[in-house]
């Protein structure tokens, strides 16, 4: 063989070894630019997401919405339900290398309880002390019984920072640290958060990329178009309208799952004047909702792939409540309601993230209310801006989406609870709170079911926010990309997710 062959032979080779060697990166896009990168401050789903690959959590969920353990392998409860002892997982280290352990937990837990600015706090009121019994074992002690402890443990709450990183005395969220898979590489703002793959993992082998990168692409038809061109391997919350196009494109592959997610239109109820007379008076309240058509809006803007509902808890939960259906379109007793009280026309300002979903249920309330004599004036914002507003109280009427949990009581008390974290619009009912309090401390499932029916009719009643649908989860990835399963809470998991072969 000659010794130019022999040459050309190796330089290959070498290629292919390096090709082989060349790092992974899971590029995904993302409909919003997430807040803060801290979990006890953060408030939005796309955090949730990137927290995801980043910070593991005492406890989670499986597609069965089942308690499962992550850093706490086994726990045990009291007789009285006041009290939980967590057996942690052994030898784990948080993403700067120092131990994870029980003192840890304390340490977070009592965090997301002071930290001035954590959203964290209405959650876990329930837990008065922590204590360290030793290093792989803490035991809650709760002011009274607690059922959705676990539940909310699964979420931010049980999201474990490094103590360390956390008392540098630095803004934690420009640098986080935490104990996932993913240690956090750099972010630019409206851009791009990049993270690698920490070696020091506890089920590193589980993992197939070494980079993620969550690229911020606002409008979901450009995202898909960069998805099918390459650019992405995953884009998560594609367009209802566009699933005809995931599905008849062989080299993509569509993930869904039903969601526990809710799109509802909160009212400003409790700060002053900025709700105006739709804030002050249920009744015009109740007559825009009776203008409004949700089965038009999941038809029109969704293809009809959503859940048309009323309620903030989806009718897939055993807490829905049948017992109070969406009420149909009644344009004549909005009218009605309106003469009633007397005035102009009632003027609603509805701000919203100008994207392209909340665009379109924008556009249609206003034309379906607008024929009951409602004046509606539609205030778009890009993501920053609409949230900034939205967590500072500052608006009459605004699209939110929640994306759910696993147990209705983080999505009840949060916006409902008087100290409820995304209870923005200051709404306050004590039966509210009786009920939601009492379905807090037991954990017979038909009392709990009583209790929140009985919430339920309260808000229904109050309407301080009106839900409008329940949305499925879709996001669509390259077939190259192997081992994705979407779960009800929507977050992109990337366990065993890897390059297919």
């Amino acid at each position: 063989m000659g010794t130019s062959i022999k040459l050309a032979m190796m330089a290959t080779a070498i290629a292919m070894t390096f090709t082989t060697a060349q790092a992974a990166t899971l590029r995904v896009g993302m409909q919003d630019d997430p807040d803060a990168l801290d979990p006890a401050t953060s408030g939005t789903y796309a955090g949730r997401i990137v927290f995801s690959a980043m910070c593991d959590k005492l406890v989670d969920i499986d597609a069965k919405l089942e308690i499962v353990p992550q850093l706490a392998t086994a726990w045990v409860w009291n007789a009285e339900g006041t009290e939980v002892t967590f057996t942690l997982r052994d030898g784990v280290k948080f993403q700067d290398g120092t131990p994870f352990d029980a003192a840890a937990v304390k340490f977070n837990i009592e965090r997301m309880k002071s930290l001035k600015d954590s959203k964290r706090k209405g959650e876990l009121s329930p837990v008065e002390t922590v204590t360290v019994i030793d290093a792989t074992h803490v035991s809650f002690k709760l002011k009274s019984a607690f059922a959705p402890l676990l539940a909310v443990l699964s979420d931010r709450a049980g999201m474990m920072v490094s103590p360390a990183a956390a008392a540098e005395g630095k803004e934690f969220s420009a640098n986080p640290v935490c104990a996932g898979p993913f240690k956090f590489k750099e972010r630019r703002a409206r851009d791009v958060i990049s993270l690698e793959k920490f070696d020091g993992y506890w089920n590193a082998a589980a993992i197939g990329y070494d980079d993620v990168q969550y690229l911020y692409i606002p409008d979901s038809t450009v995202r898909l178009s960069r998805l099918q061109a390459g650019d992405l391997e995953i884009a998560e919350r594609i367009a209802p309208t566009d699933l005809g196009t995931v599905r008849g494109n062989k080299a993509l592959a569509l993930h869904t799952s039903p969601g526990l997610a809710v799109s509802h239109l909160m009212i400003n109820v409790g700060n002053g004047e900025k709700g105006g007379a739709l804030g002050k008076e249920p009744r015009l309240r109740q007559a825009l909702e009776l203008s409004i058509d949700r089965n038009v809006i999941n038809k029109v803007a969704f293809a009809g792939e959503f859940s048309a509902d009323n309620q903030m808890i989806p009718p897939s939960s055993v807490f829905y409540d049948k017992a109070h259906p969406a009420p149909a379109r009644d344009i004549e007793k909005a009218k009605a309601l309106i003469e009633e009280i007397g005035g102009d026309a009632p003027v609603v300002e509805i701000t919203y993230e100008n994207s392209l979903a909340d665009g379109r249920v924008a556009q249609i309330i206003q034309s379906m209310a607008g024929e009951a004599g409602f004046q509606i004036e539609l205030v778009p914002l890009e993501t920053a801006s609409a949230v900034e507003r939205y967590l500072a109280g500052n608006f009459q009427a605004y699209i939110g989406n929640w994306s759910g949990r696993a147990d209705p009581d983080p999505t009840l008390i949060s916006f409902f609870g008087k100290e409820g974290s995304q209870n923005v619009n200051k709404y306050s009912n004590p039966e509210m709170d009786k009920a939601l309090g009492e379905a807090r401390a037991t954990s017979d499932v038909e009392k709990r079911k009583a209790l929140y029916g009985t919430a339920t009719g309260i808000y229904l009643a109050d309407l301080p926010t009106i839900p409008l649908y329940h949305p499925n989860w879709f996001y669509a990835a390259r077939t190259d990309v192997g081992g994705i399963t979407v779960y009800p809470d929507g977050l992109l998991r990337l366990t065993d997710v890897k390059p297919a072969k």
